[in-house]
């Protein structure tokens, strides 16, 4: 009902005569209707089924649909990183904080990407750049770069390149990454990445290698911690829209509207019942970091525009990730036992060829 009172305005029109009227013959529904079939389209509903249950017409379902994504994408605007706000900035490494139970400090954002299920584009939606679609794994993409906090919710979304673009070559054109480079962004903070994406001073990744050192071990553990909160968002977004369950069968533009909306309405369910995820009290551990600031090899960027390929600097600094790996051994702090047996089993697994552990 919250919702539906803002987008009233935009989806509910009438005439001096209080008679509704509309260019797309869905002005006469109900705006309480009209959002439920589209949160019901979103969700994975059939529209057959919606039309059947709601009275509406199939040639009109999806003018009521893209009418309303319309409106909540002009008036929920929750996705935000506000790196000019040093409140702000606190309030998103606090929900970070508590993760690590004050261990591990500085994180304000994790990011990774994700790639949805769509049919082939066509050649006319995106300039010929149809074949950039098509990813690595086998099928036809939509590549989303985002990054969330520790809550789960989204503050930085990113749709500017075609989904075989690899992952850390998507990320150098996404606002976070752009604001870093600029260095826009405090020096006191940064955002955690898995090991597809290069390690700088306010870009952490973890080390790499196996049978690694305690201390390397340690803050690997505390990272993934952390980093591990933007695959639970994509977890539950993923989950709660079950359009995403199945190809997207529409043009980029619409593909693009789909996924802003569903990650705005995603940081709205958050804001009202949370992710699920256990808080733990943030401990009085506090230490600054000095971060320094280098430029190094360029990369390619595939974009969505068919506009061809472009040039991303990117760089490769180790010093904060030294940094705090010596401020957790100084702790005295430890990889968990169950985390440990886990990792035991993992790596007899890769050594046995049937994965049958031999006593």
């Amino acid at each position: 009902m919250d919702l539906l009172s803002k987008i009233r305005p935009r989806v509910e029109y009438s005439n001096p005569f209080g008679t509704h009227h509309c260019d797309d013959d869905c002005g006469h529904i109900d705006p309480l209707i009209q959002l439920a079939a589209t949160l019901r389209l979103l969700a994975g509903g059939s529209y057959l089924d919606i039309c059947f249950g709601y009275h509406i017409s199939t040639g009109t379902i999806y003018k009521v649909f893209w009418r309303v994504l319309k409106a909540i994408d002009a008036v929920v605007d929750n996705i935000n990183f506000d790196y000019d706000s040093e409140e702000a900035m606190e309030e998103l490494e606090a929900t970070f904080a508590k993760i690590s139970k004050g261990a591990f400090r500085g994180t304000v954002a994790a990011g990774d990407g994700i790639i949805f299920r769509r049919t082939k584009p066509a050649a006319a939606d995106v300039d010929g750049n149809v074949r950039s679609f098509f990813t690595r794994k086998g099928f036809w993409g939509h590549a989303v770069q985002a990054f969330c906090d520790g809550n789960c919710k989204f503050v930085h979304v990113s749709q500017r390149v075609c989904a075989s673009t690899h992952d850390g070559t998507a990320y150098v054109m996404t606002g976070i990454a752009q604001k870093i480079k600029e260095g826009k962004l405090s020096k006191k903070w940064h955002v955690v990445l898995d090991e597809a994406y290069k390690c700088t001073d306010q870009e952490l990744s973890p080390w790499k290698g196996r049978q690694l050192p305690s201390d390397k071990d340690v803050f690997n553990h505390y990272l993934s911690l952390h980093r591990q909160v933007i695959e639970r968002a994509f977890g539950i977004l993923v989950s709660r829209w079950g359009i995403f369950w199945r190809l997207l069968r529409f043009s980029q533009a619409q593909v693009e509207l789909i996924v802003q909306v569903c990650m705005k309405l995603h940081n709205l369910c958050i804001s009202r019942f949370g992710s699920g995820s256990q808080a733990v009290d943030v401990s009085i551990y506090d230490k600054q970091w000095v971060r320094g600031h280098d430029e190094g090899a360029d990369s390619t960027v595939l974009y969505t525009d068919g506009t061809g390929s472009r040039q991303g600097e990117r760089s490769d600094l180790l010093t904060t990730r030294q940094a705090i790996t010596q401020h957790l051994q100084n702790m005295s702090l430890s990889r968990p036992q169950h985390s440990k047996t886990k990792q035991m089993l993992q790596r007899i697994k890769d050594v046995t060829p049937s994965g049958i552990i031999m006593l």
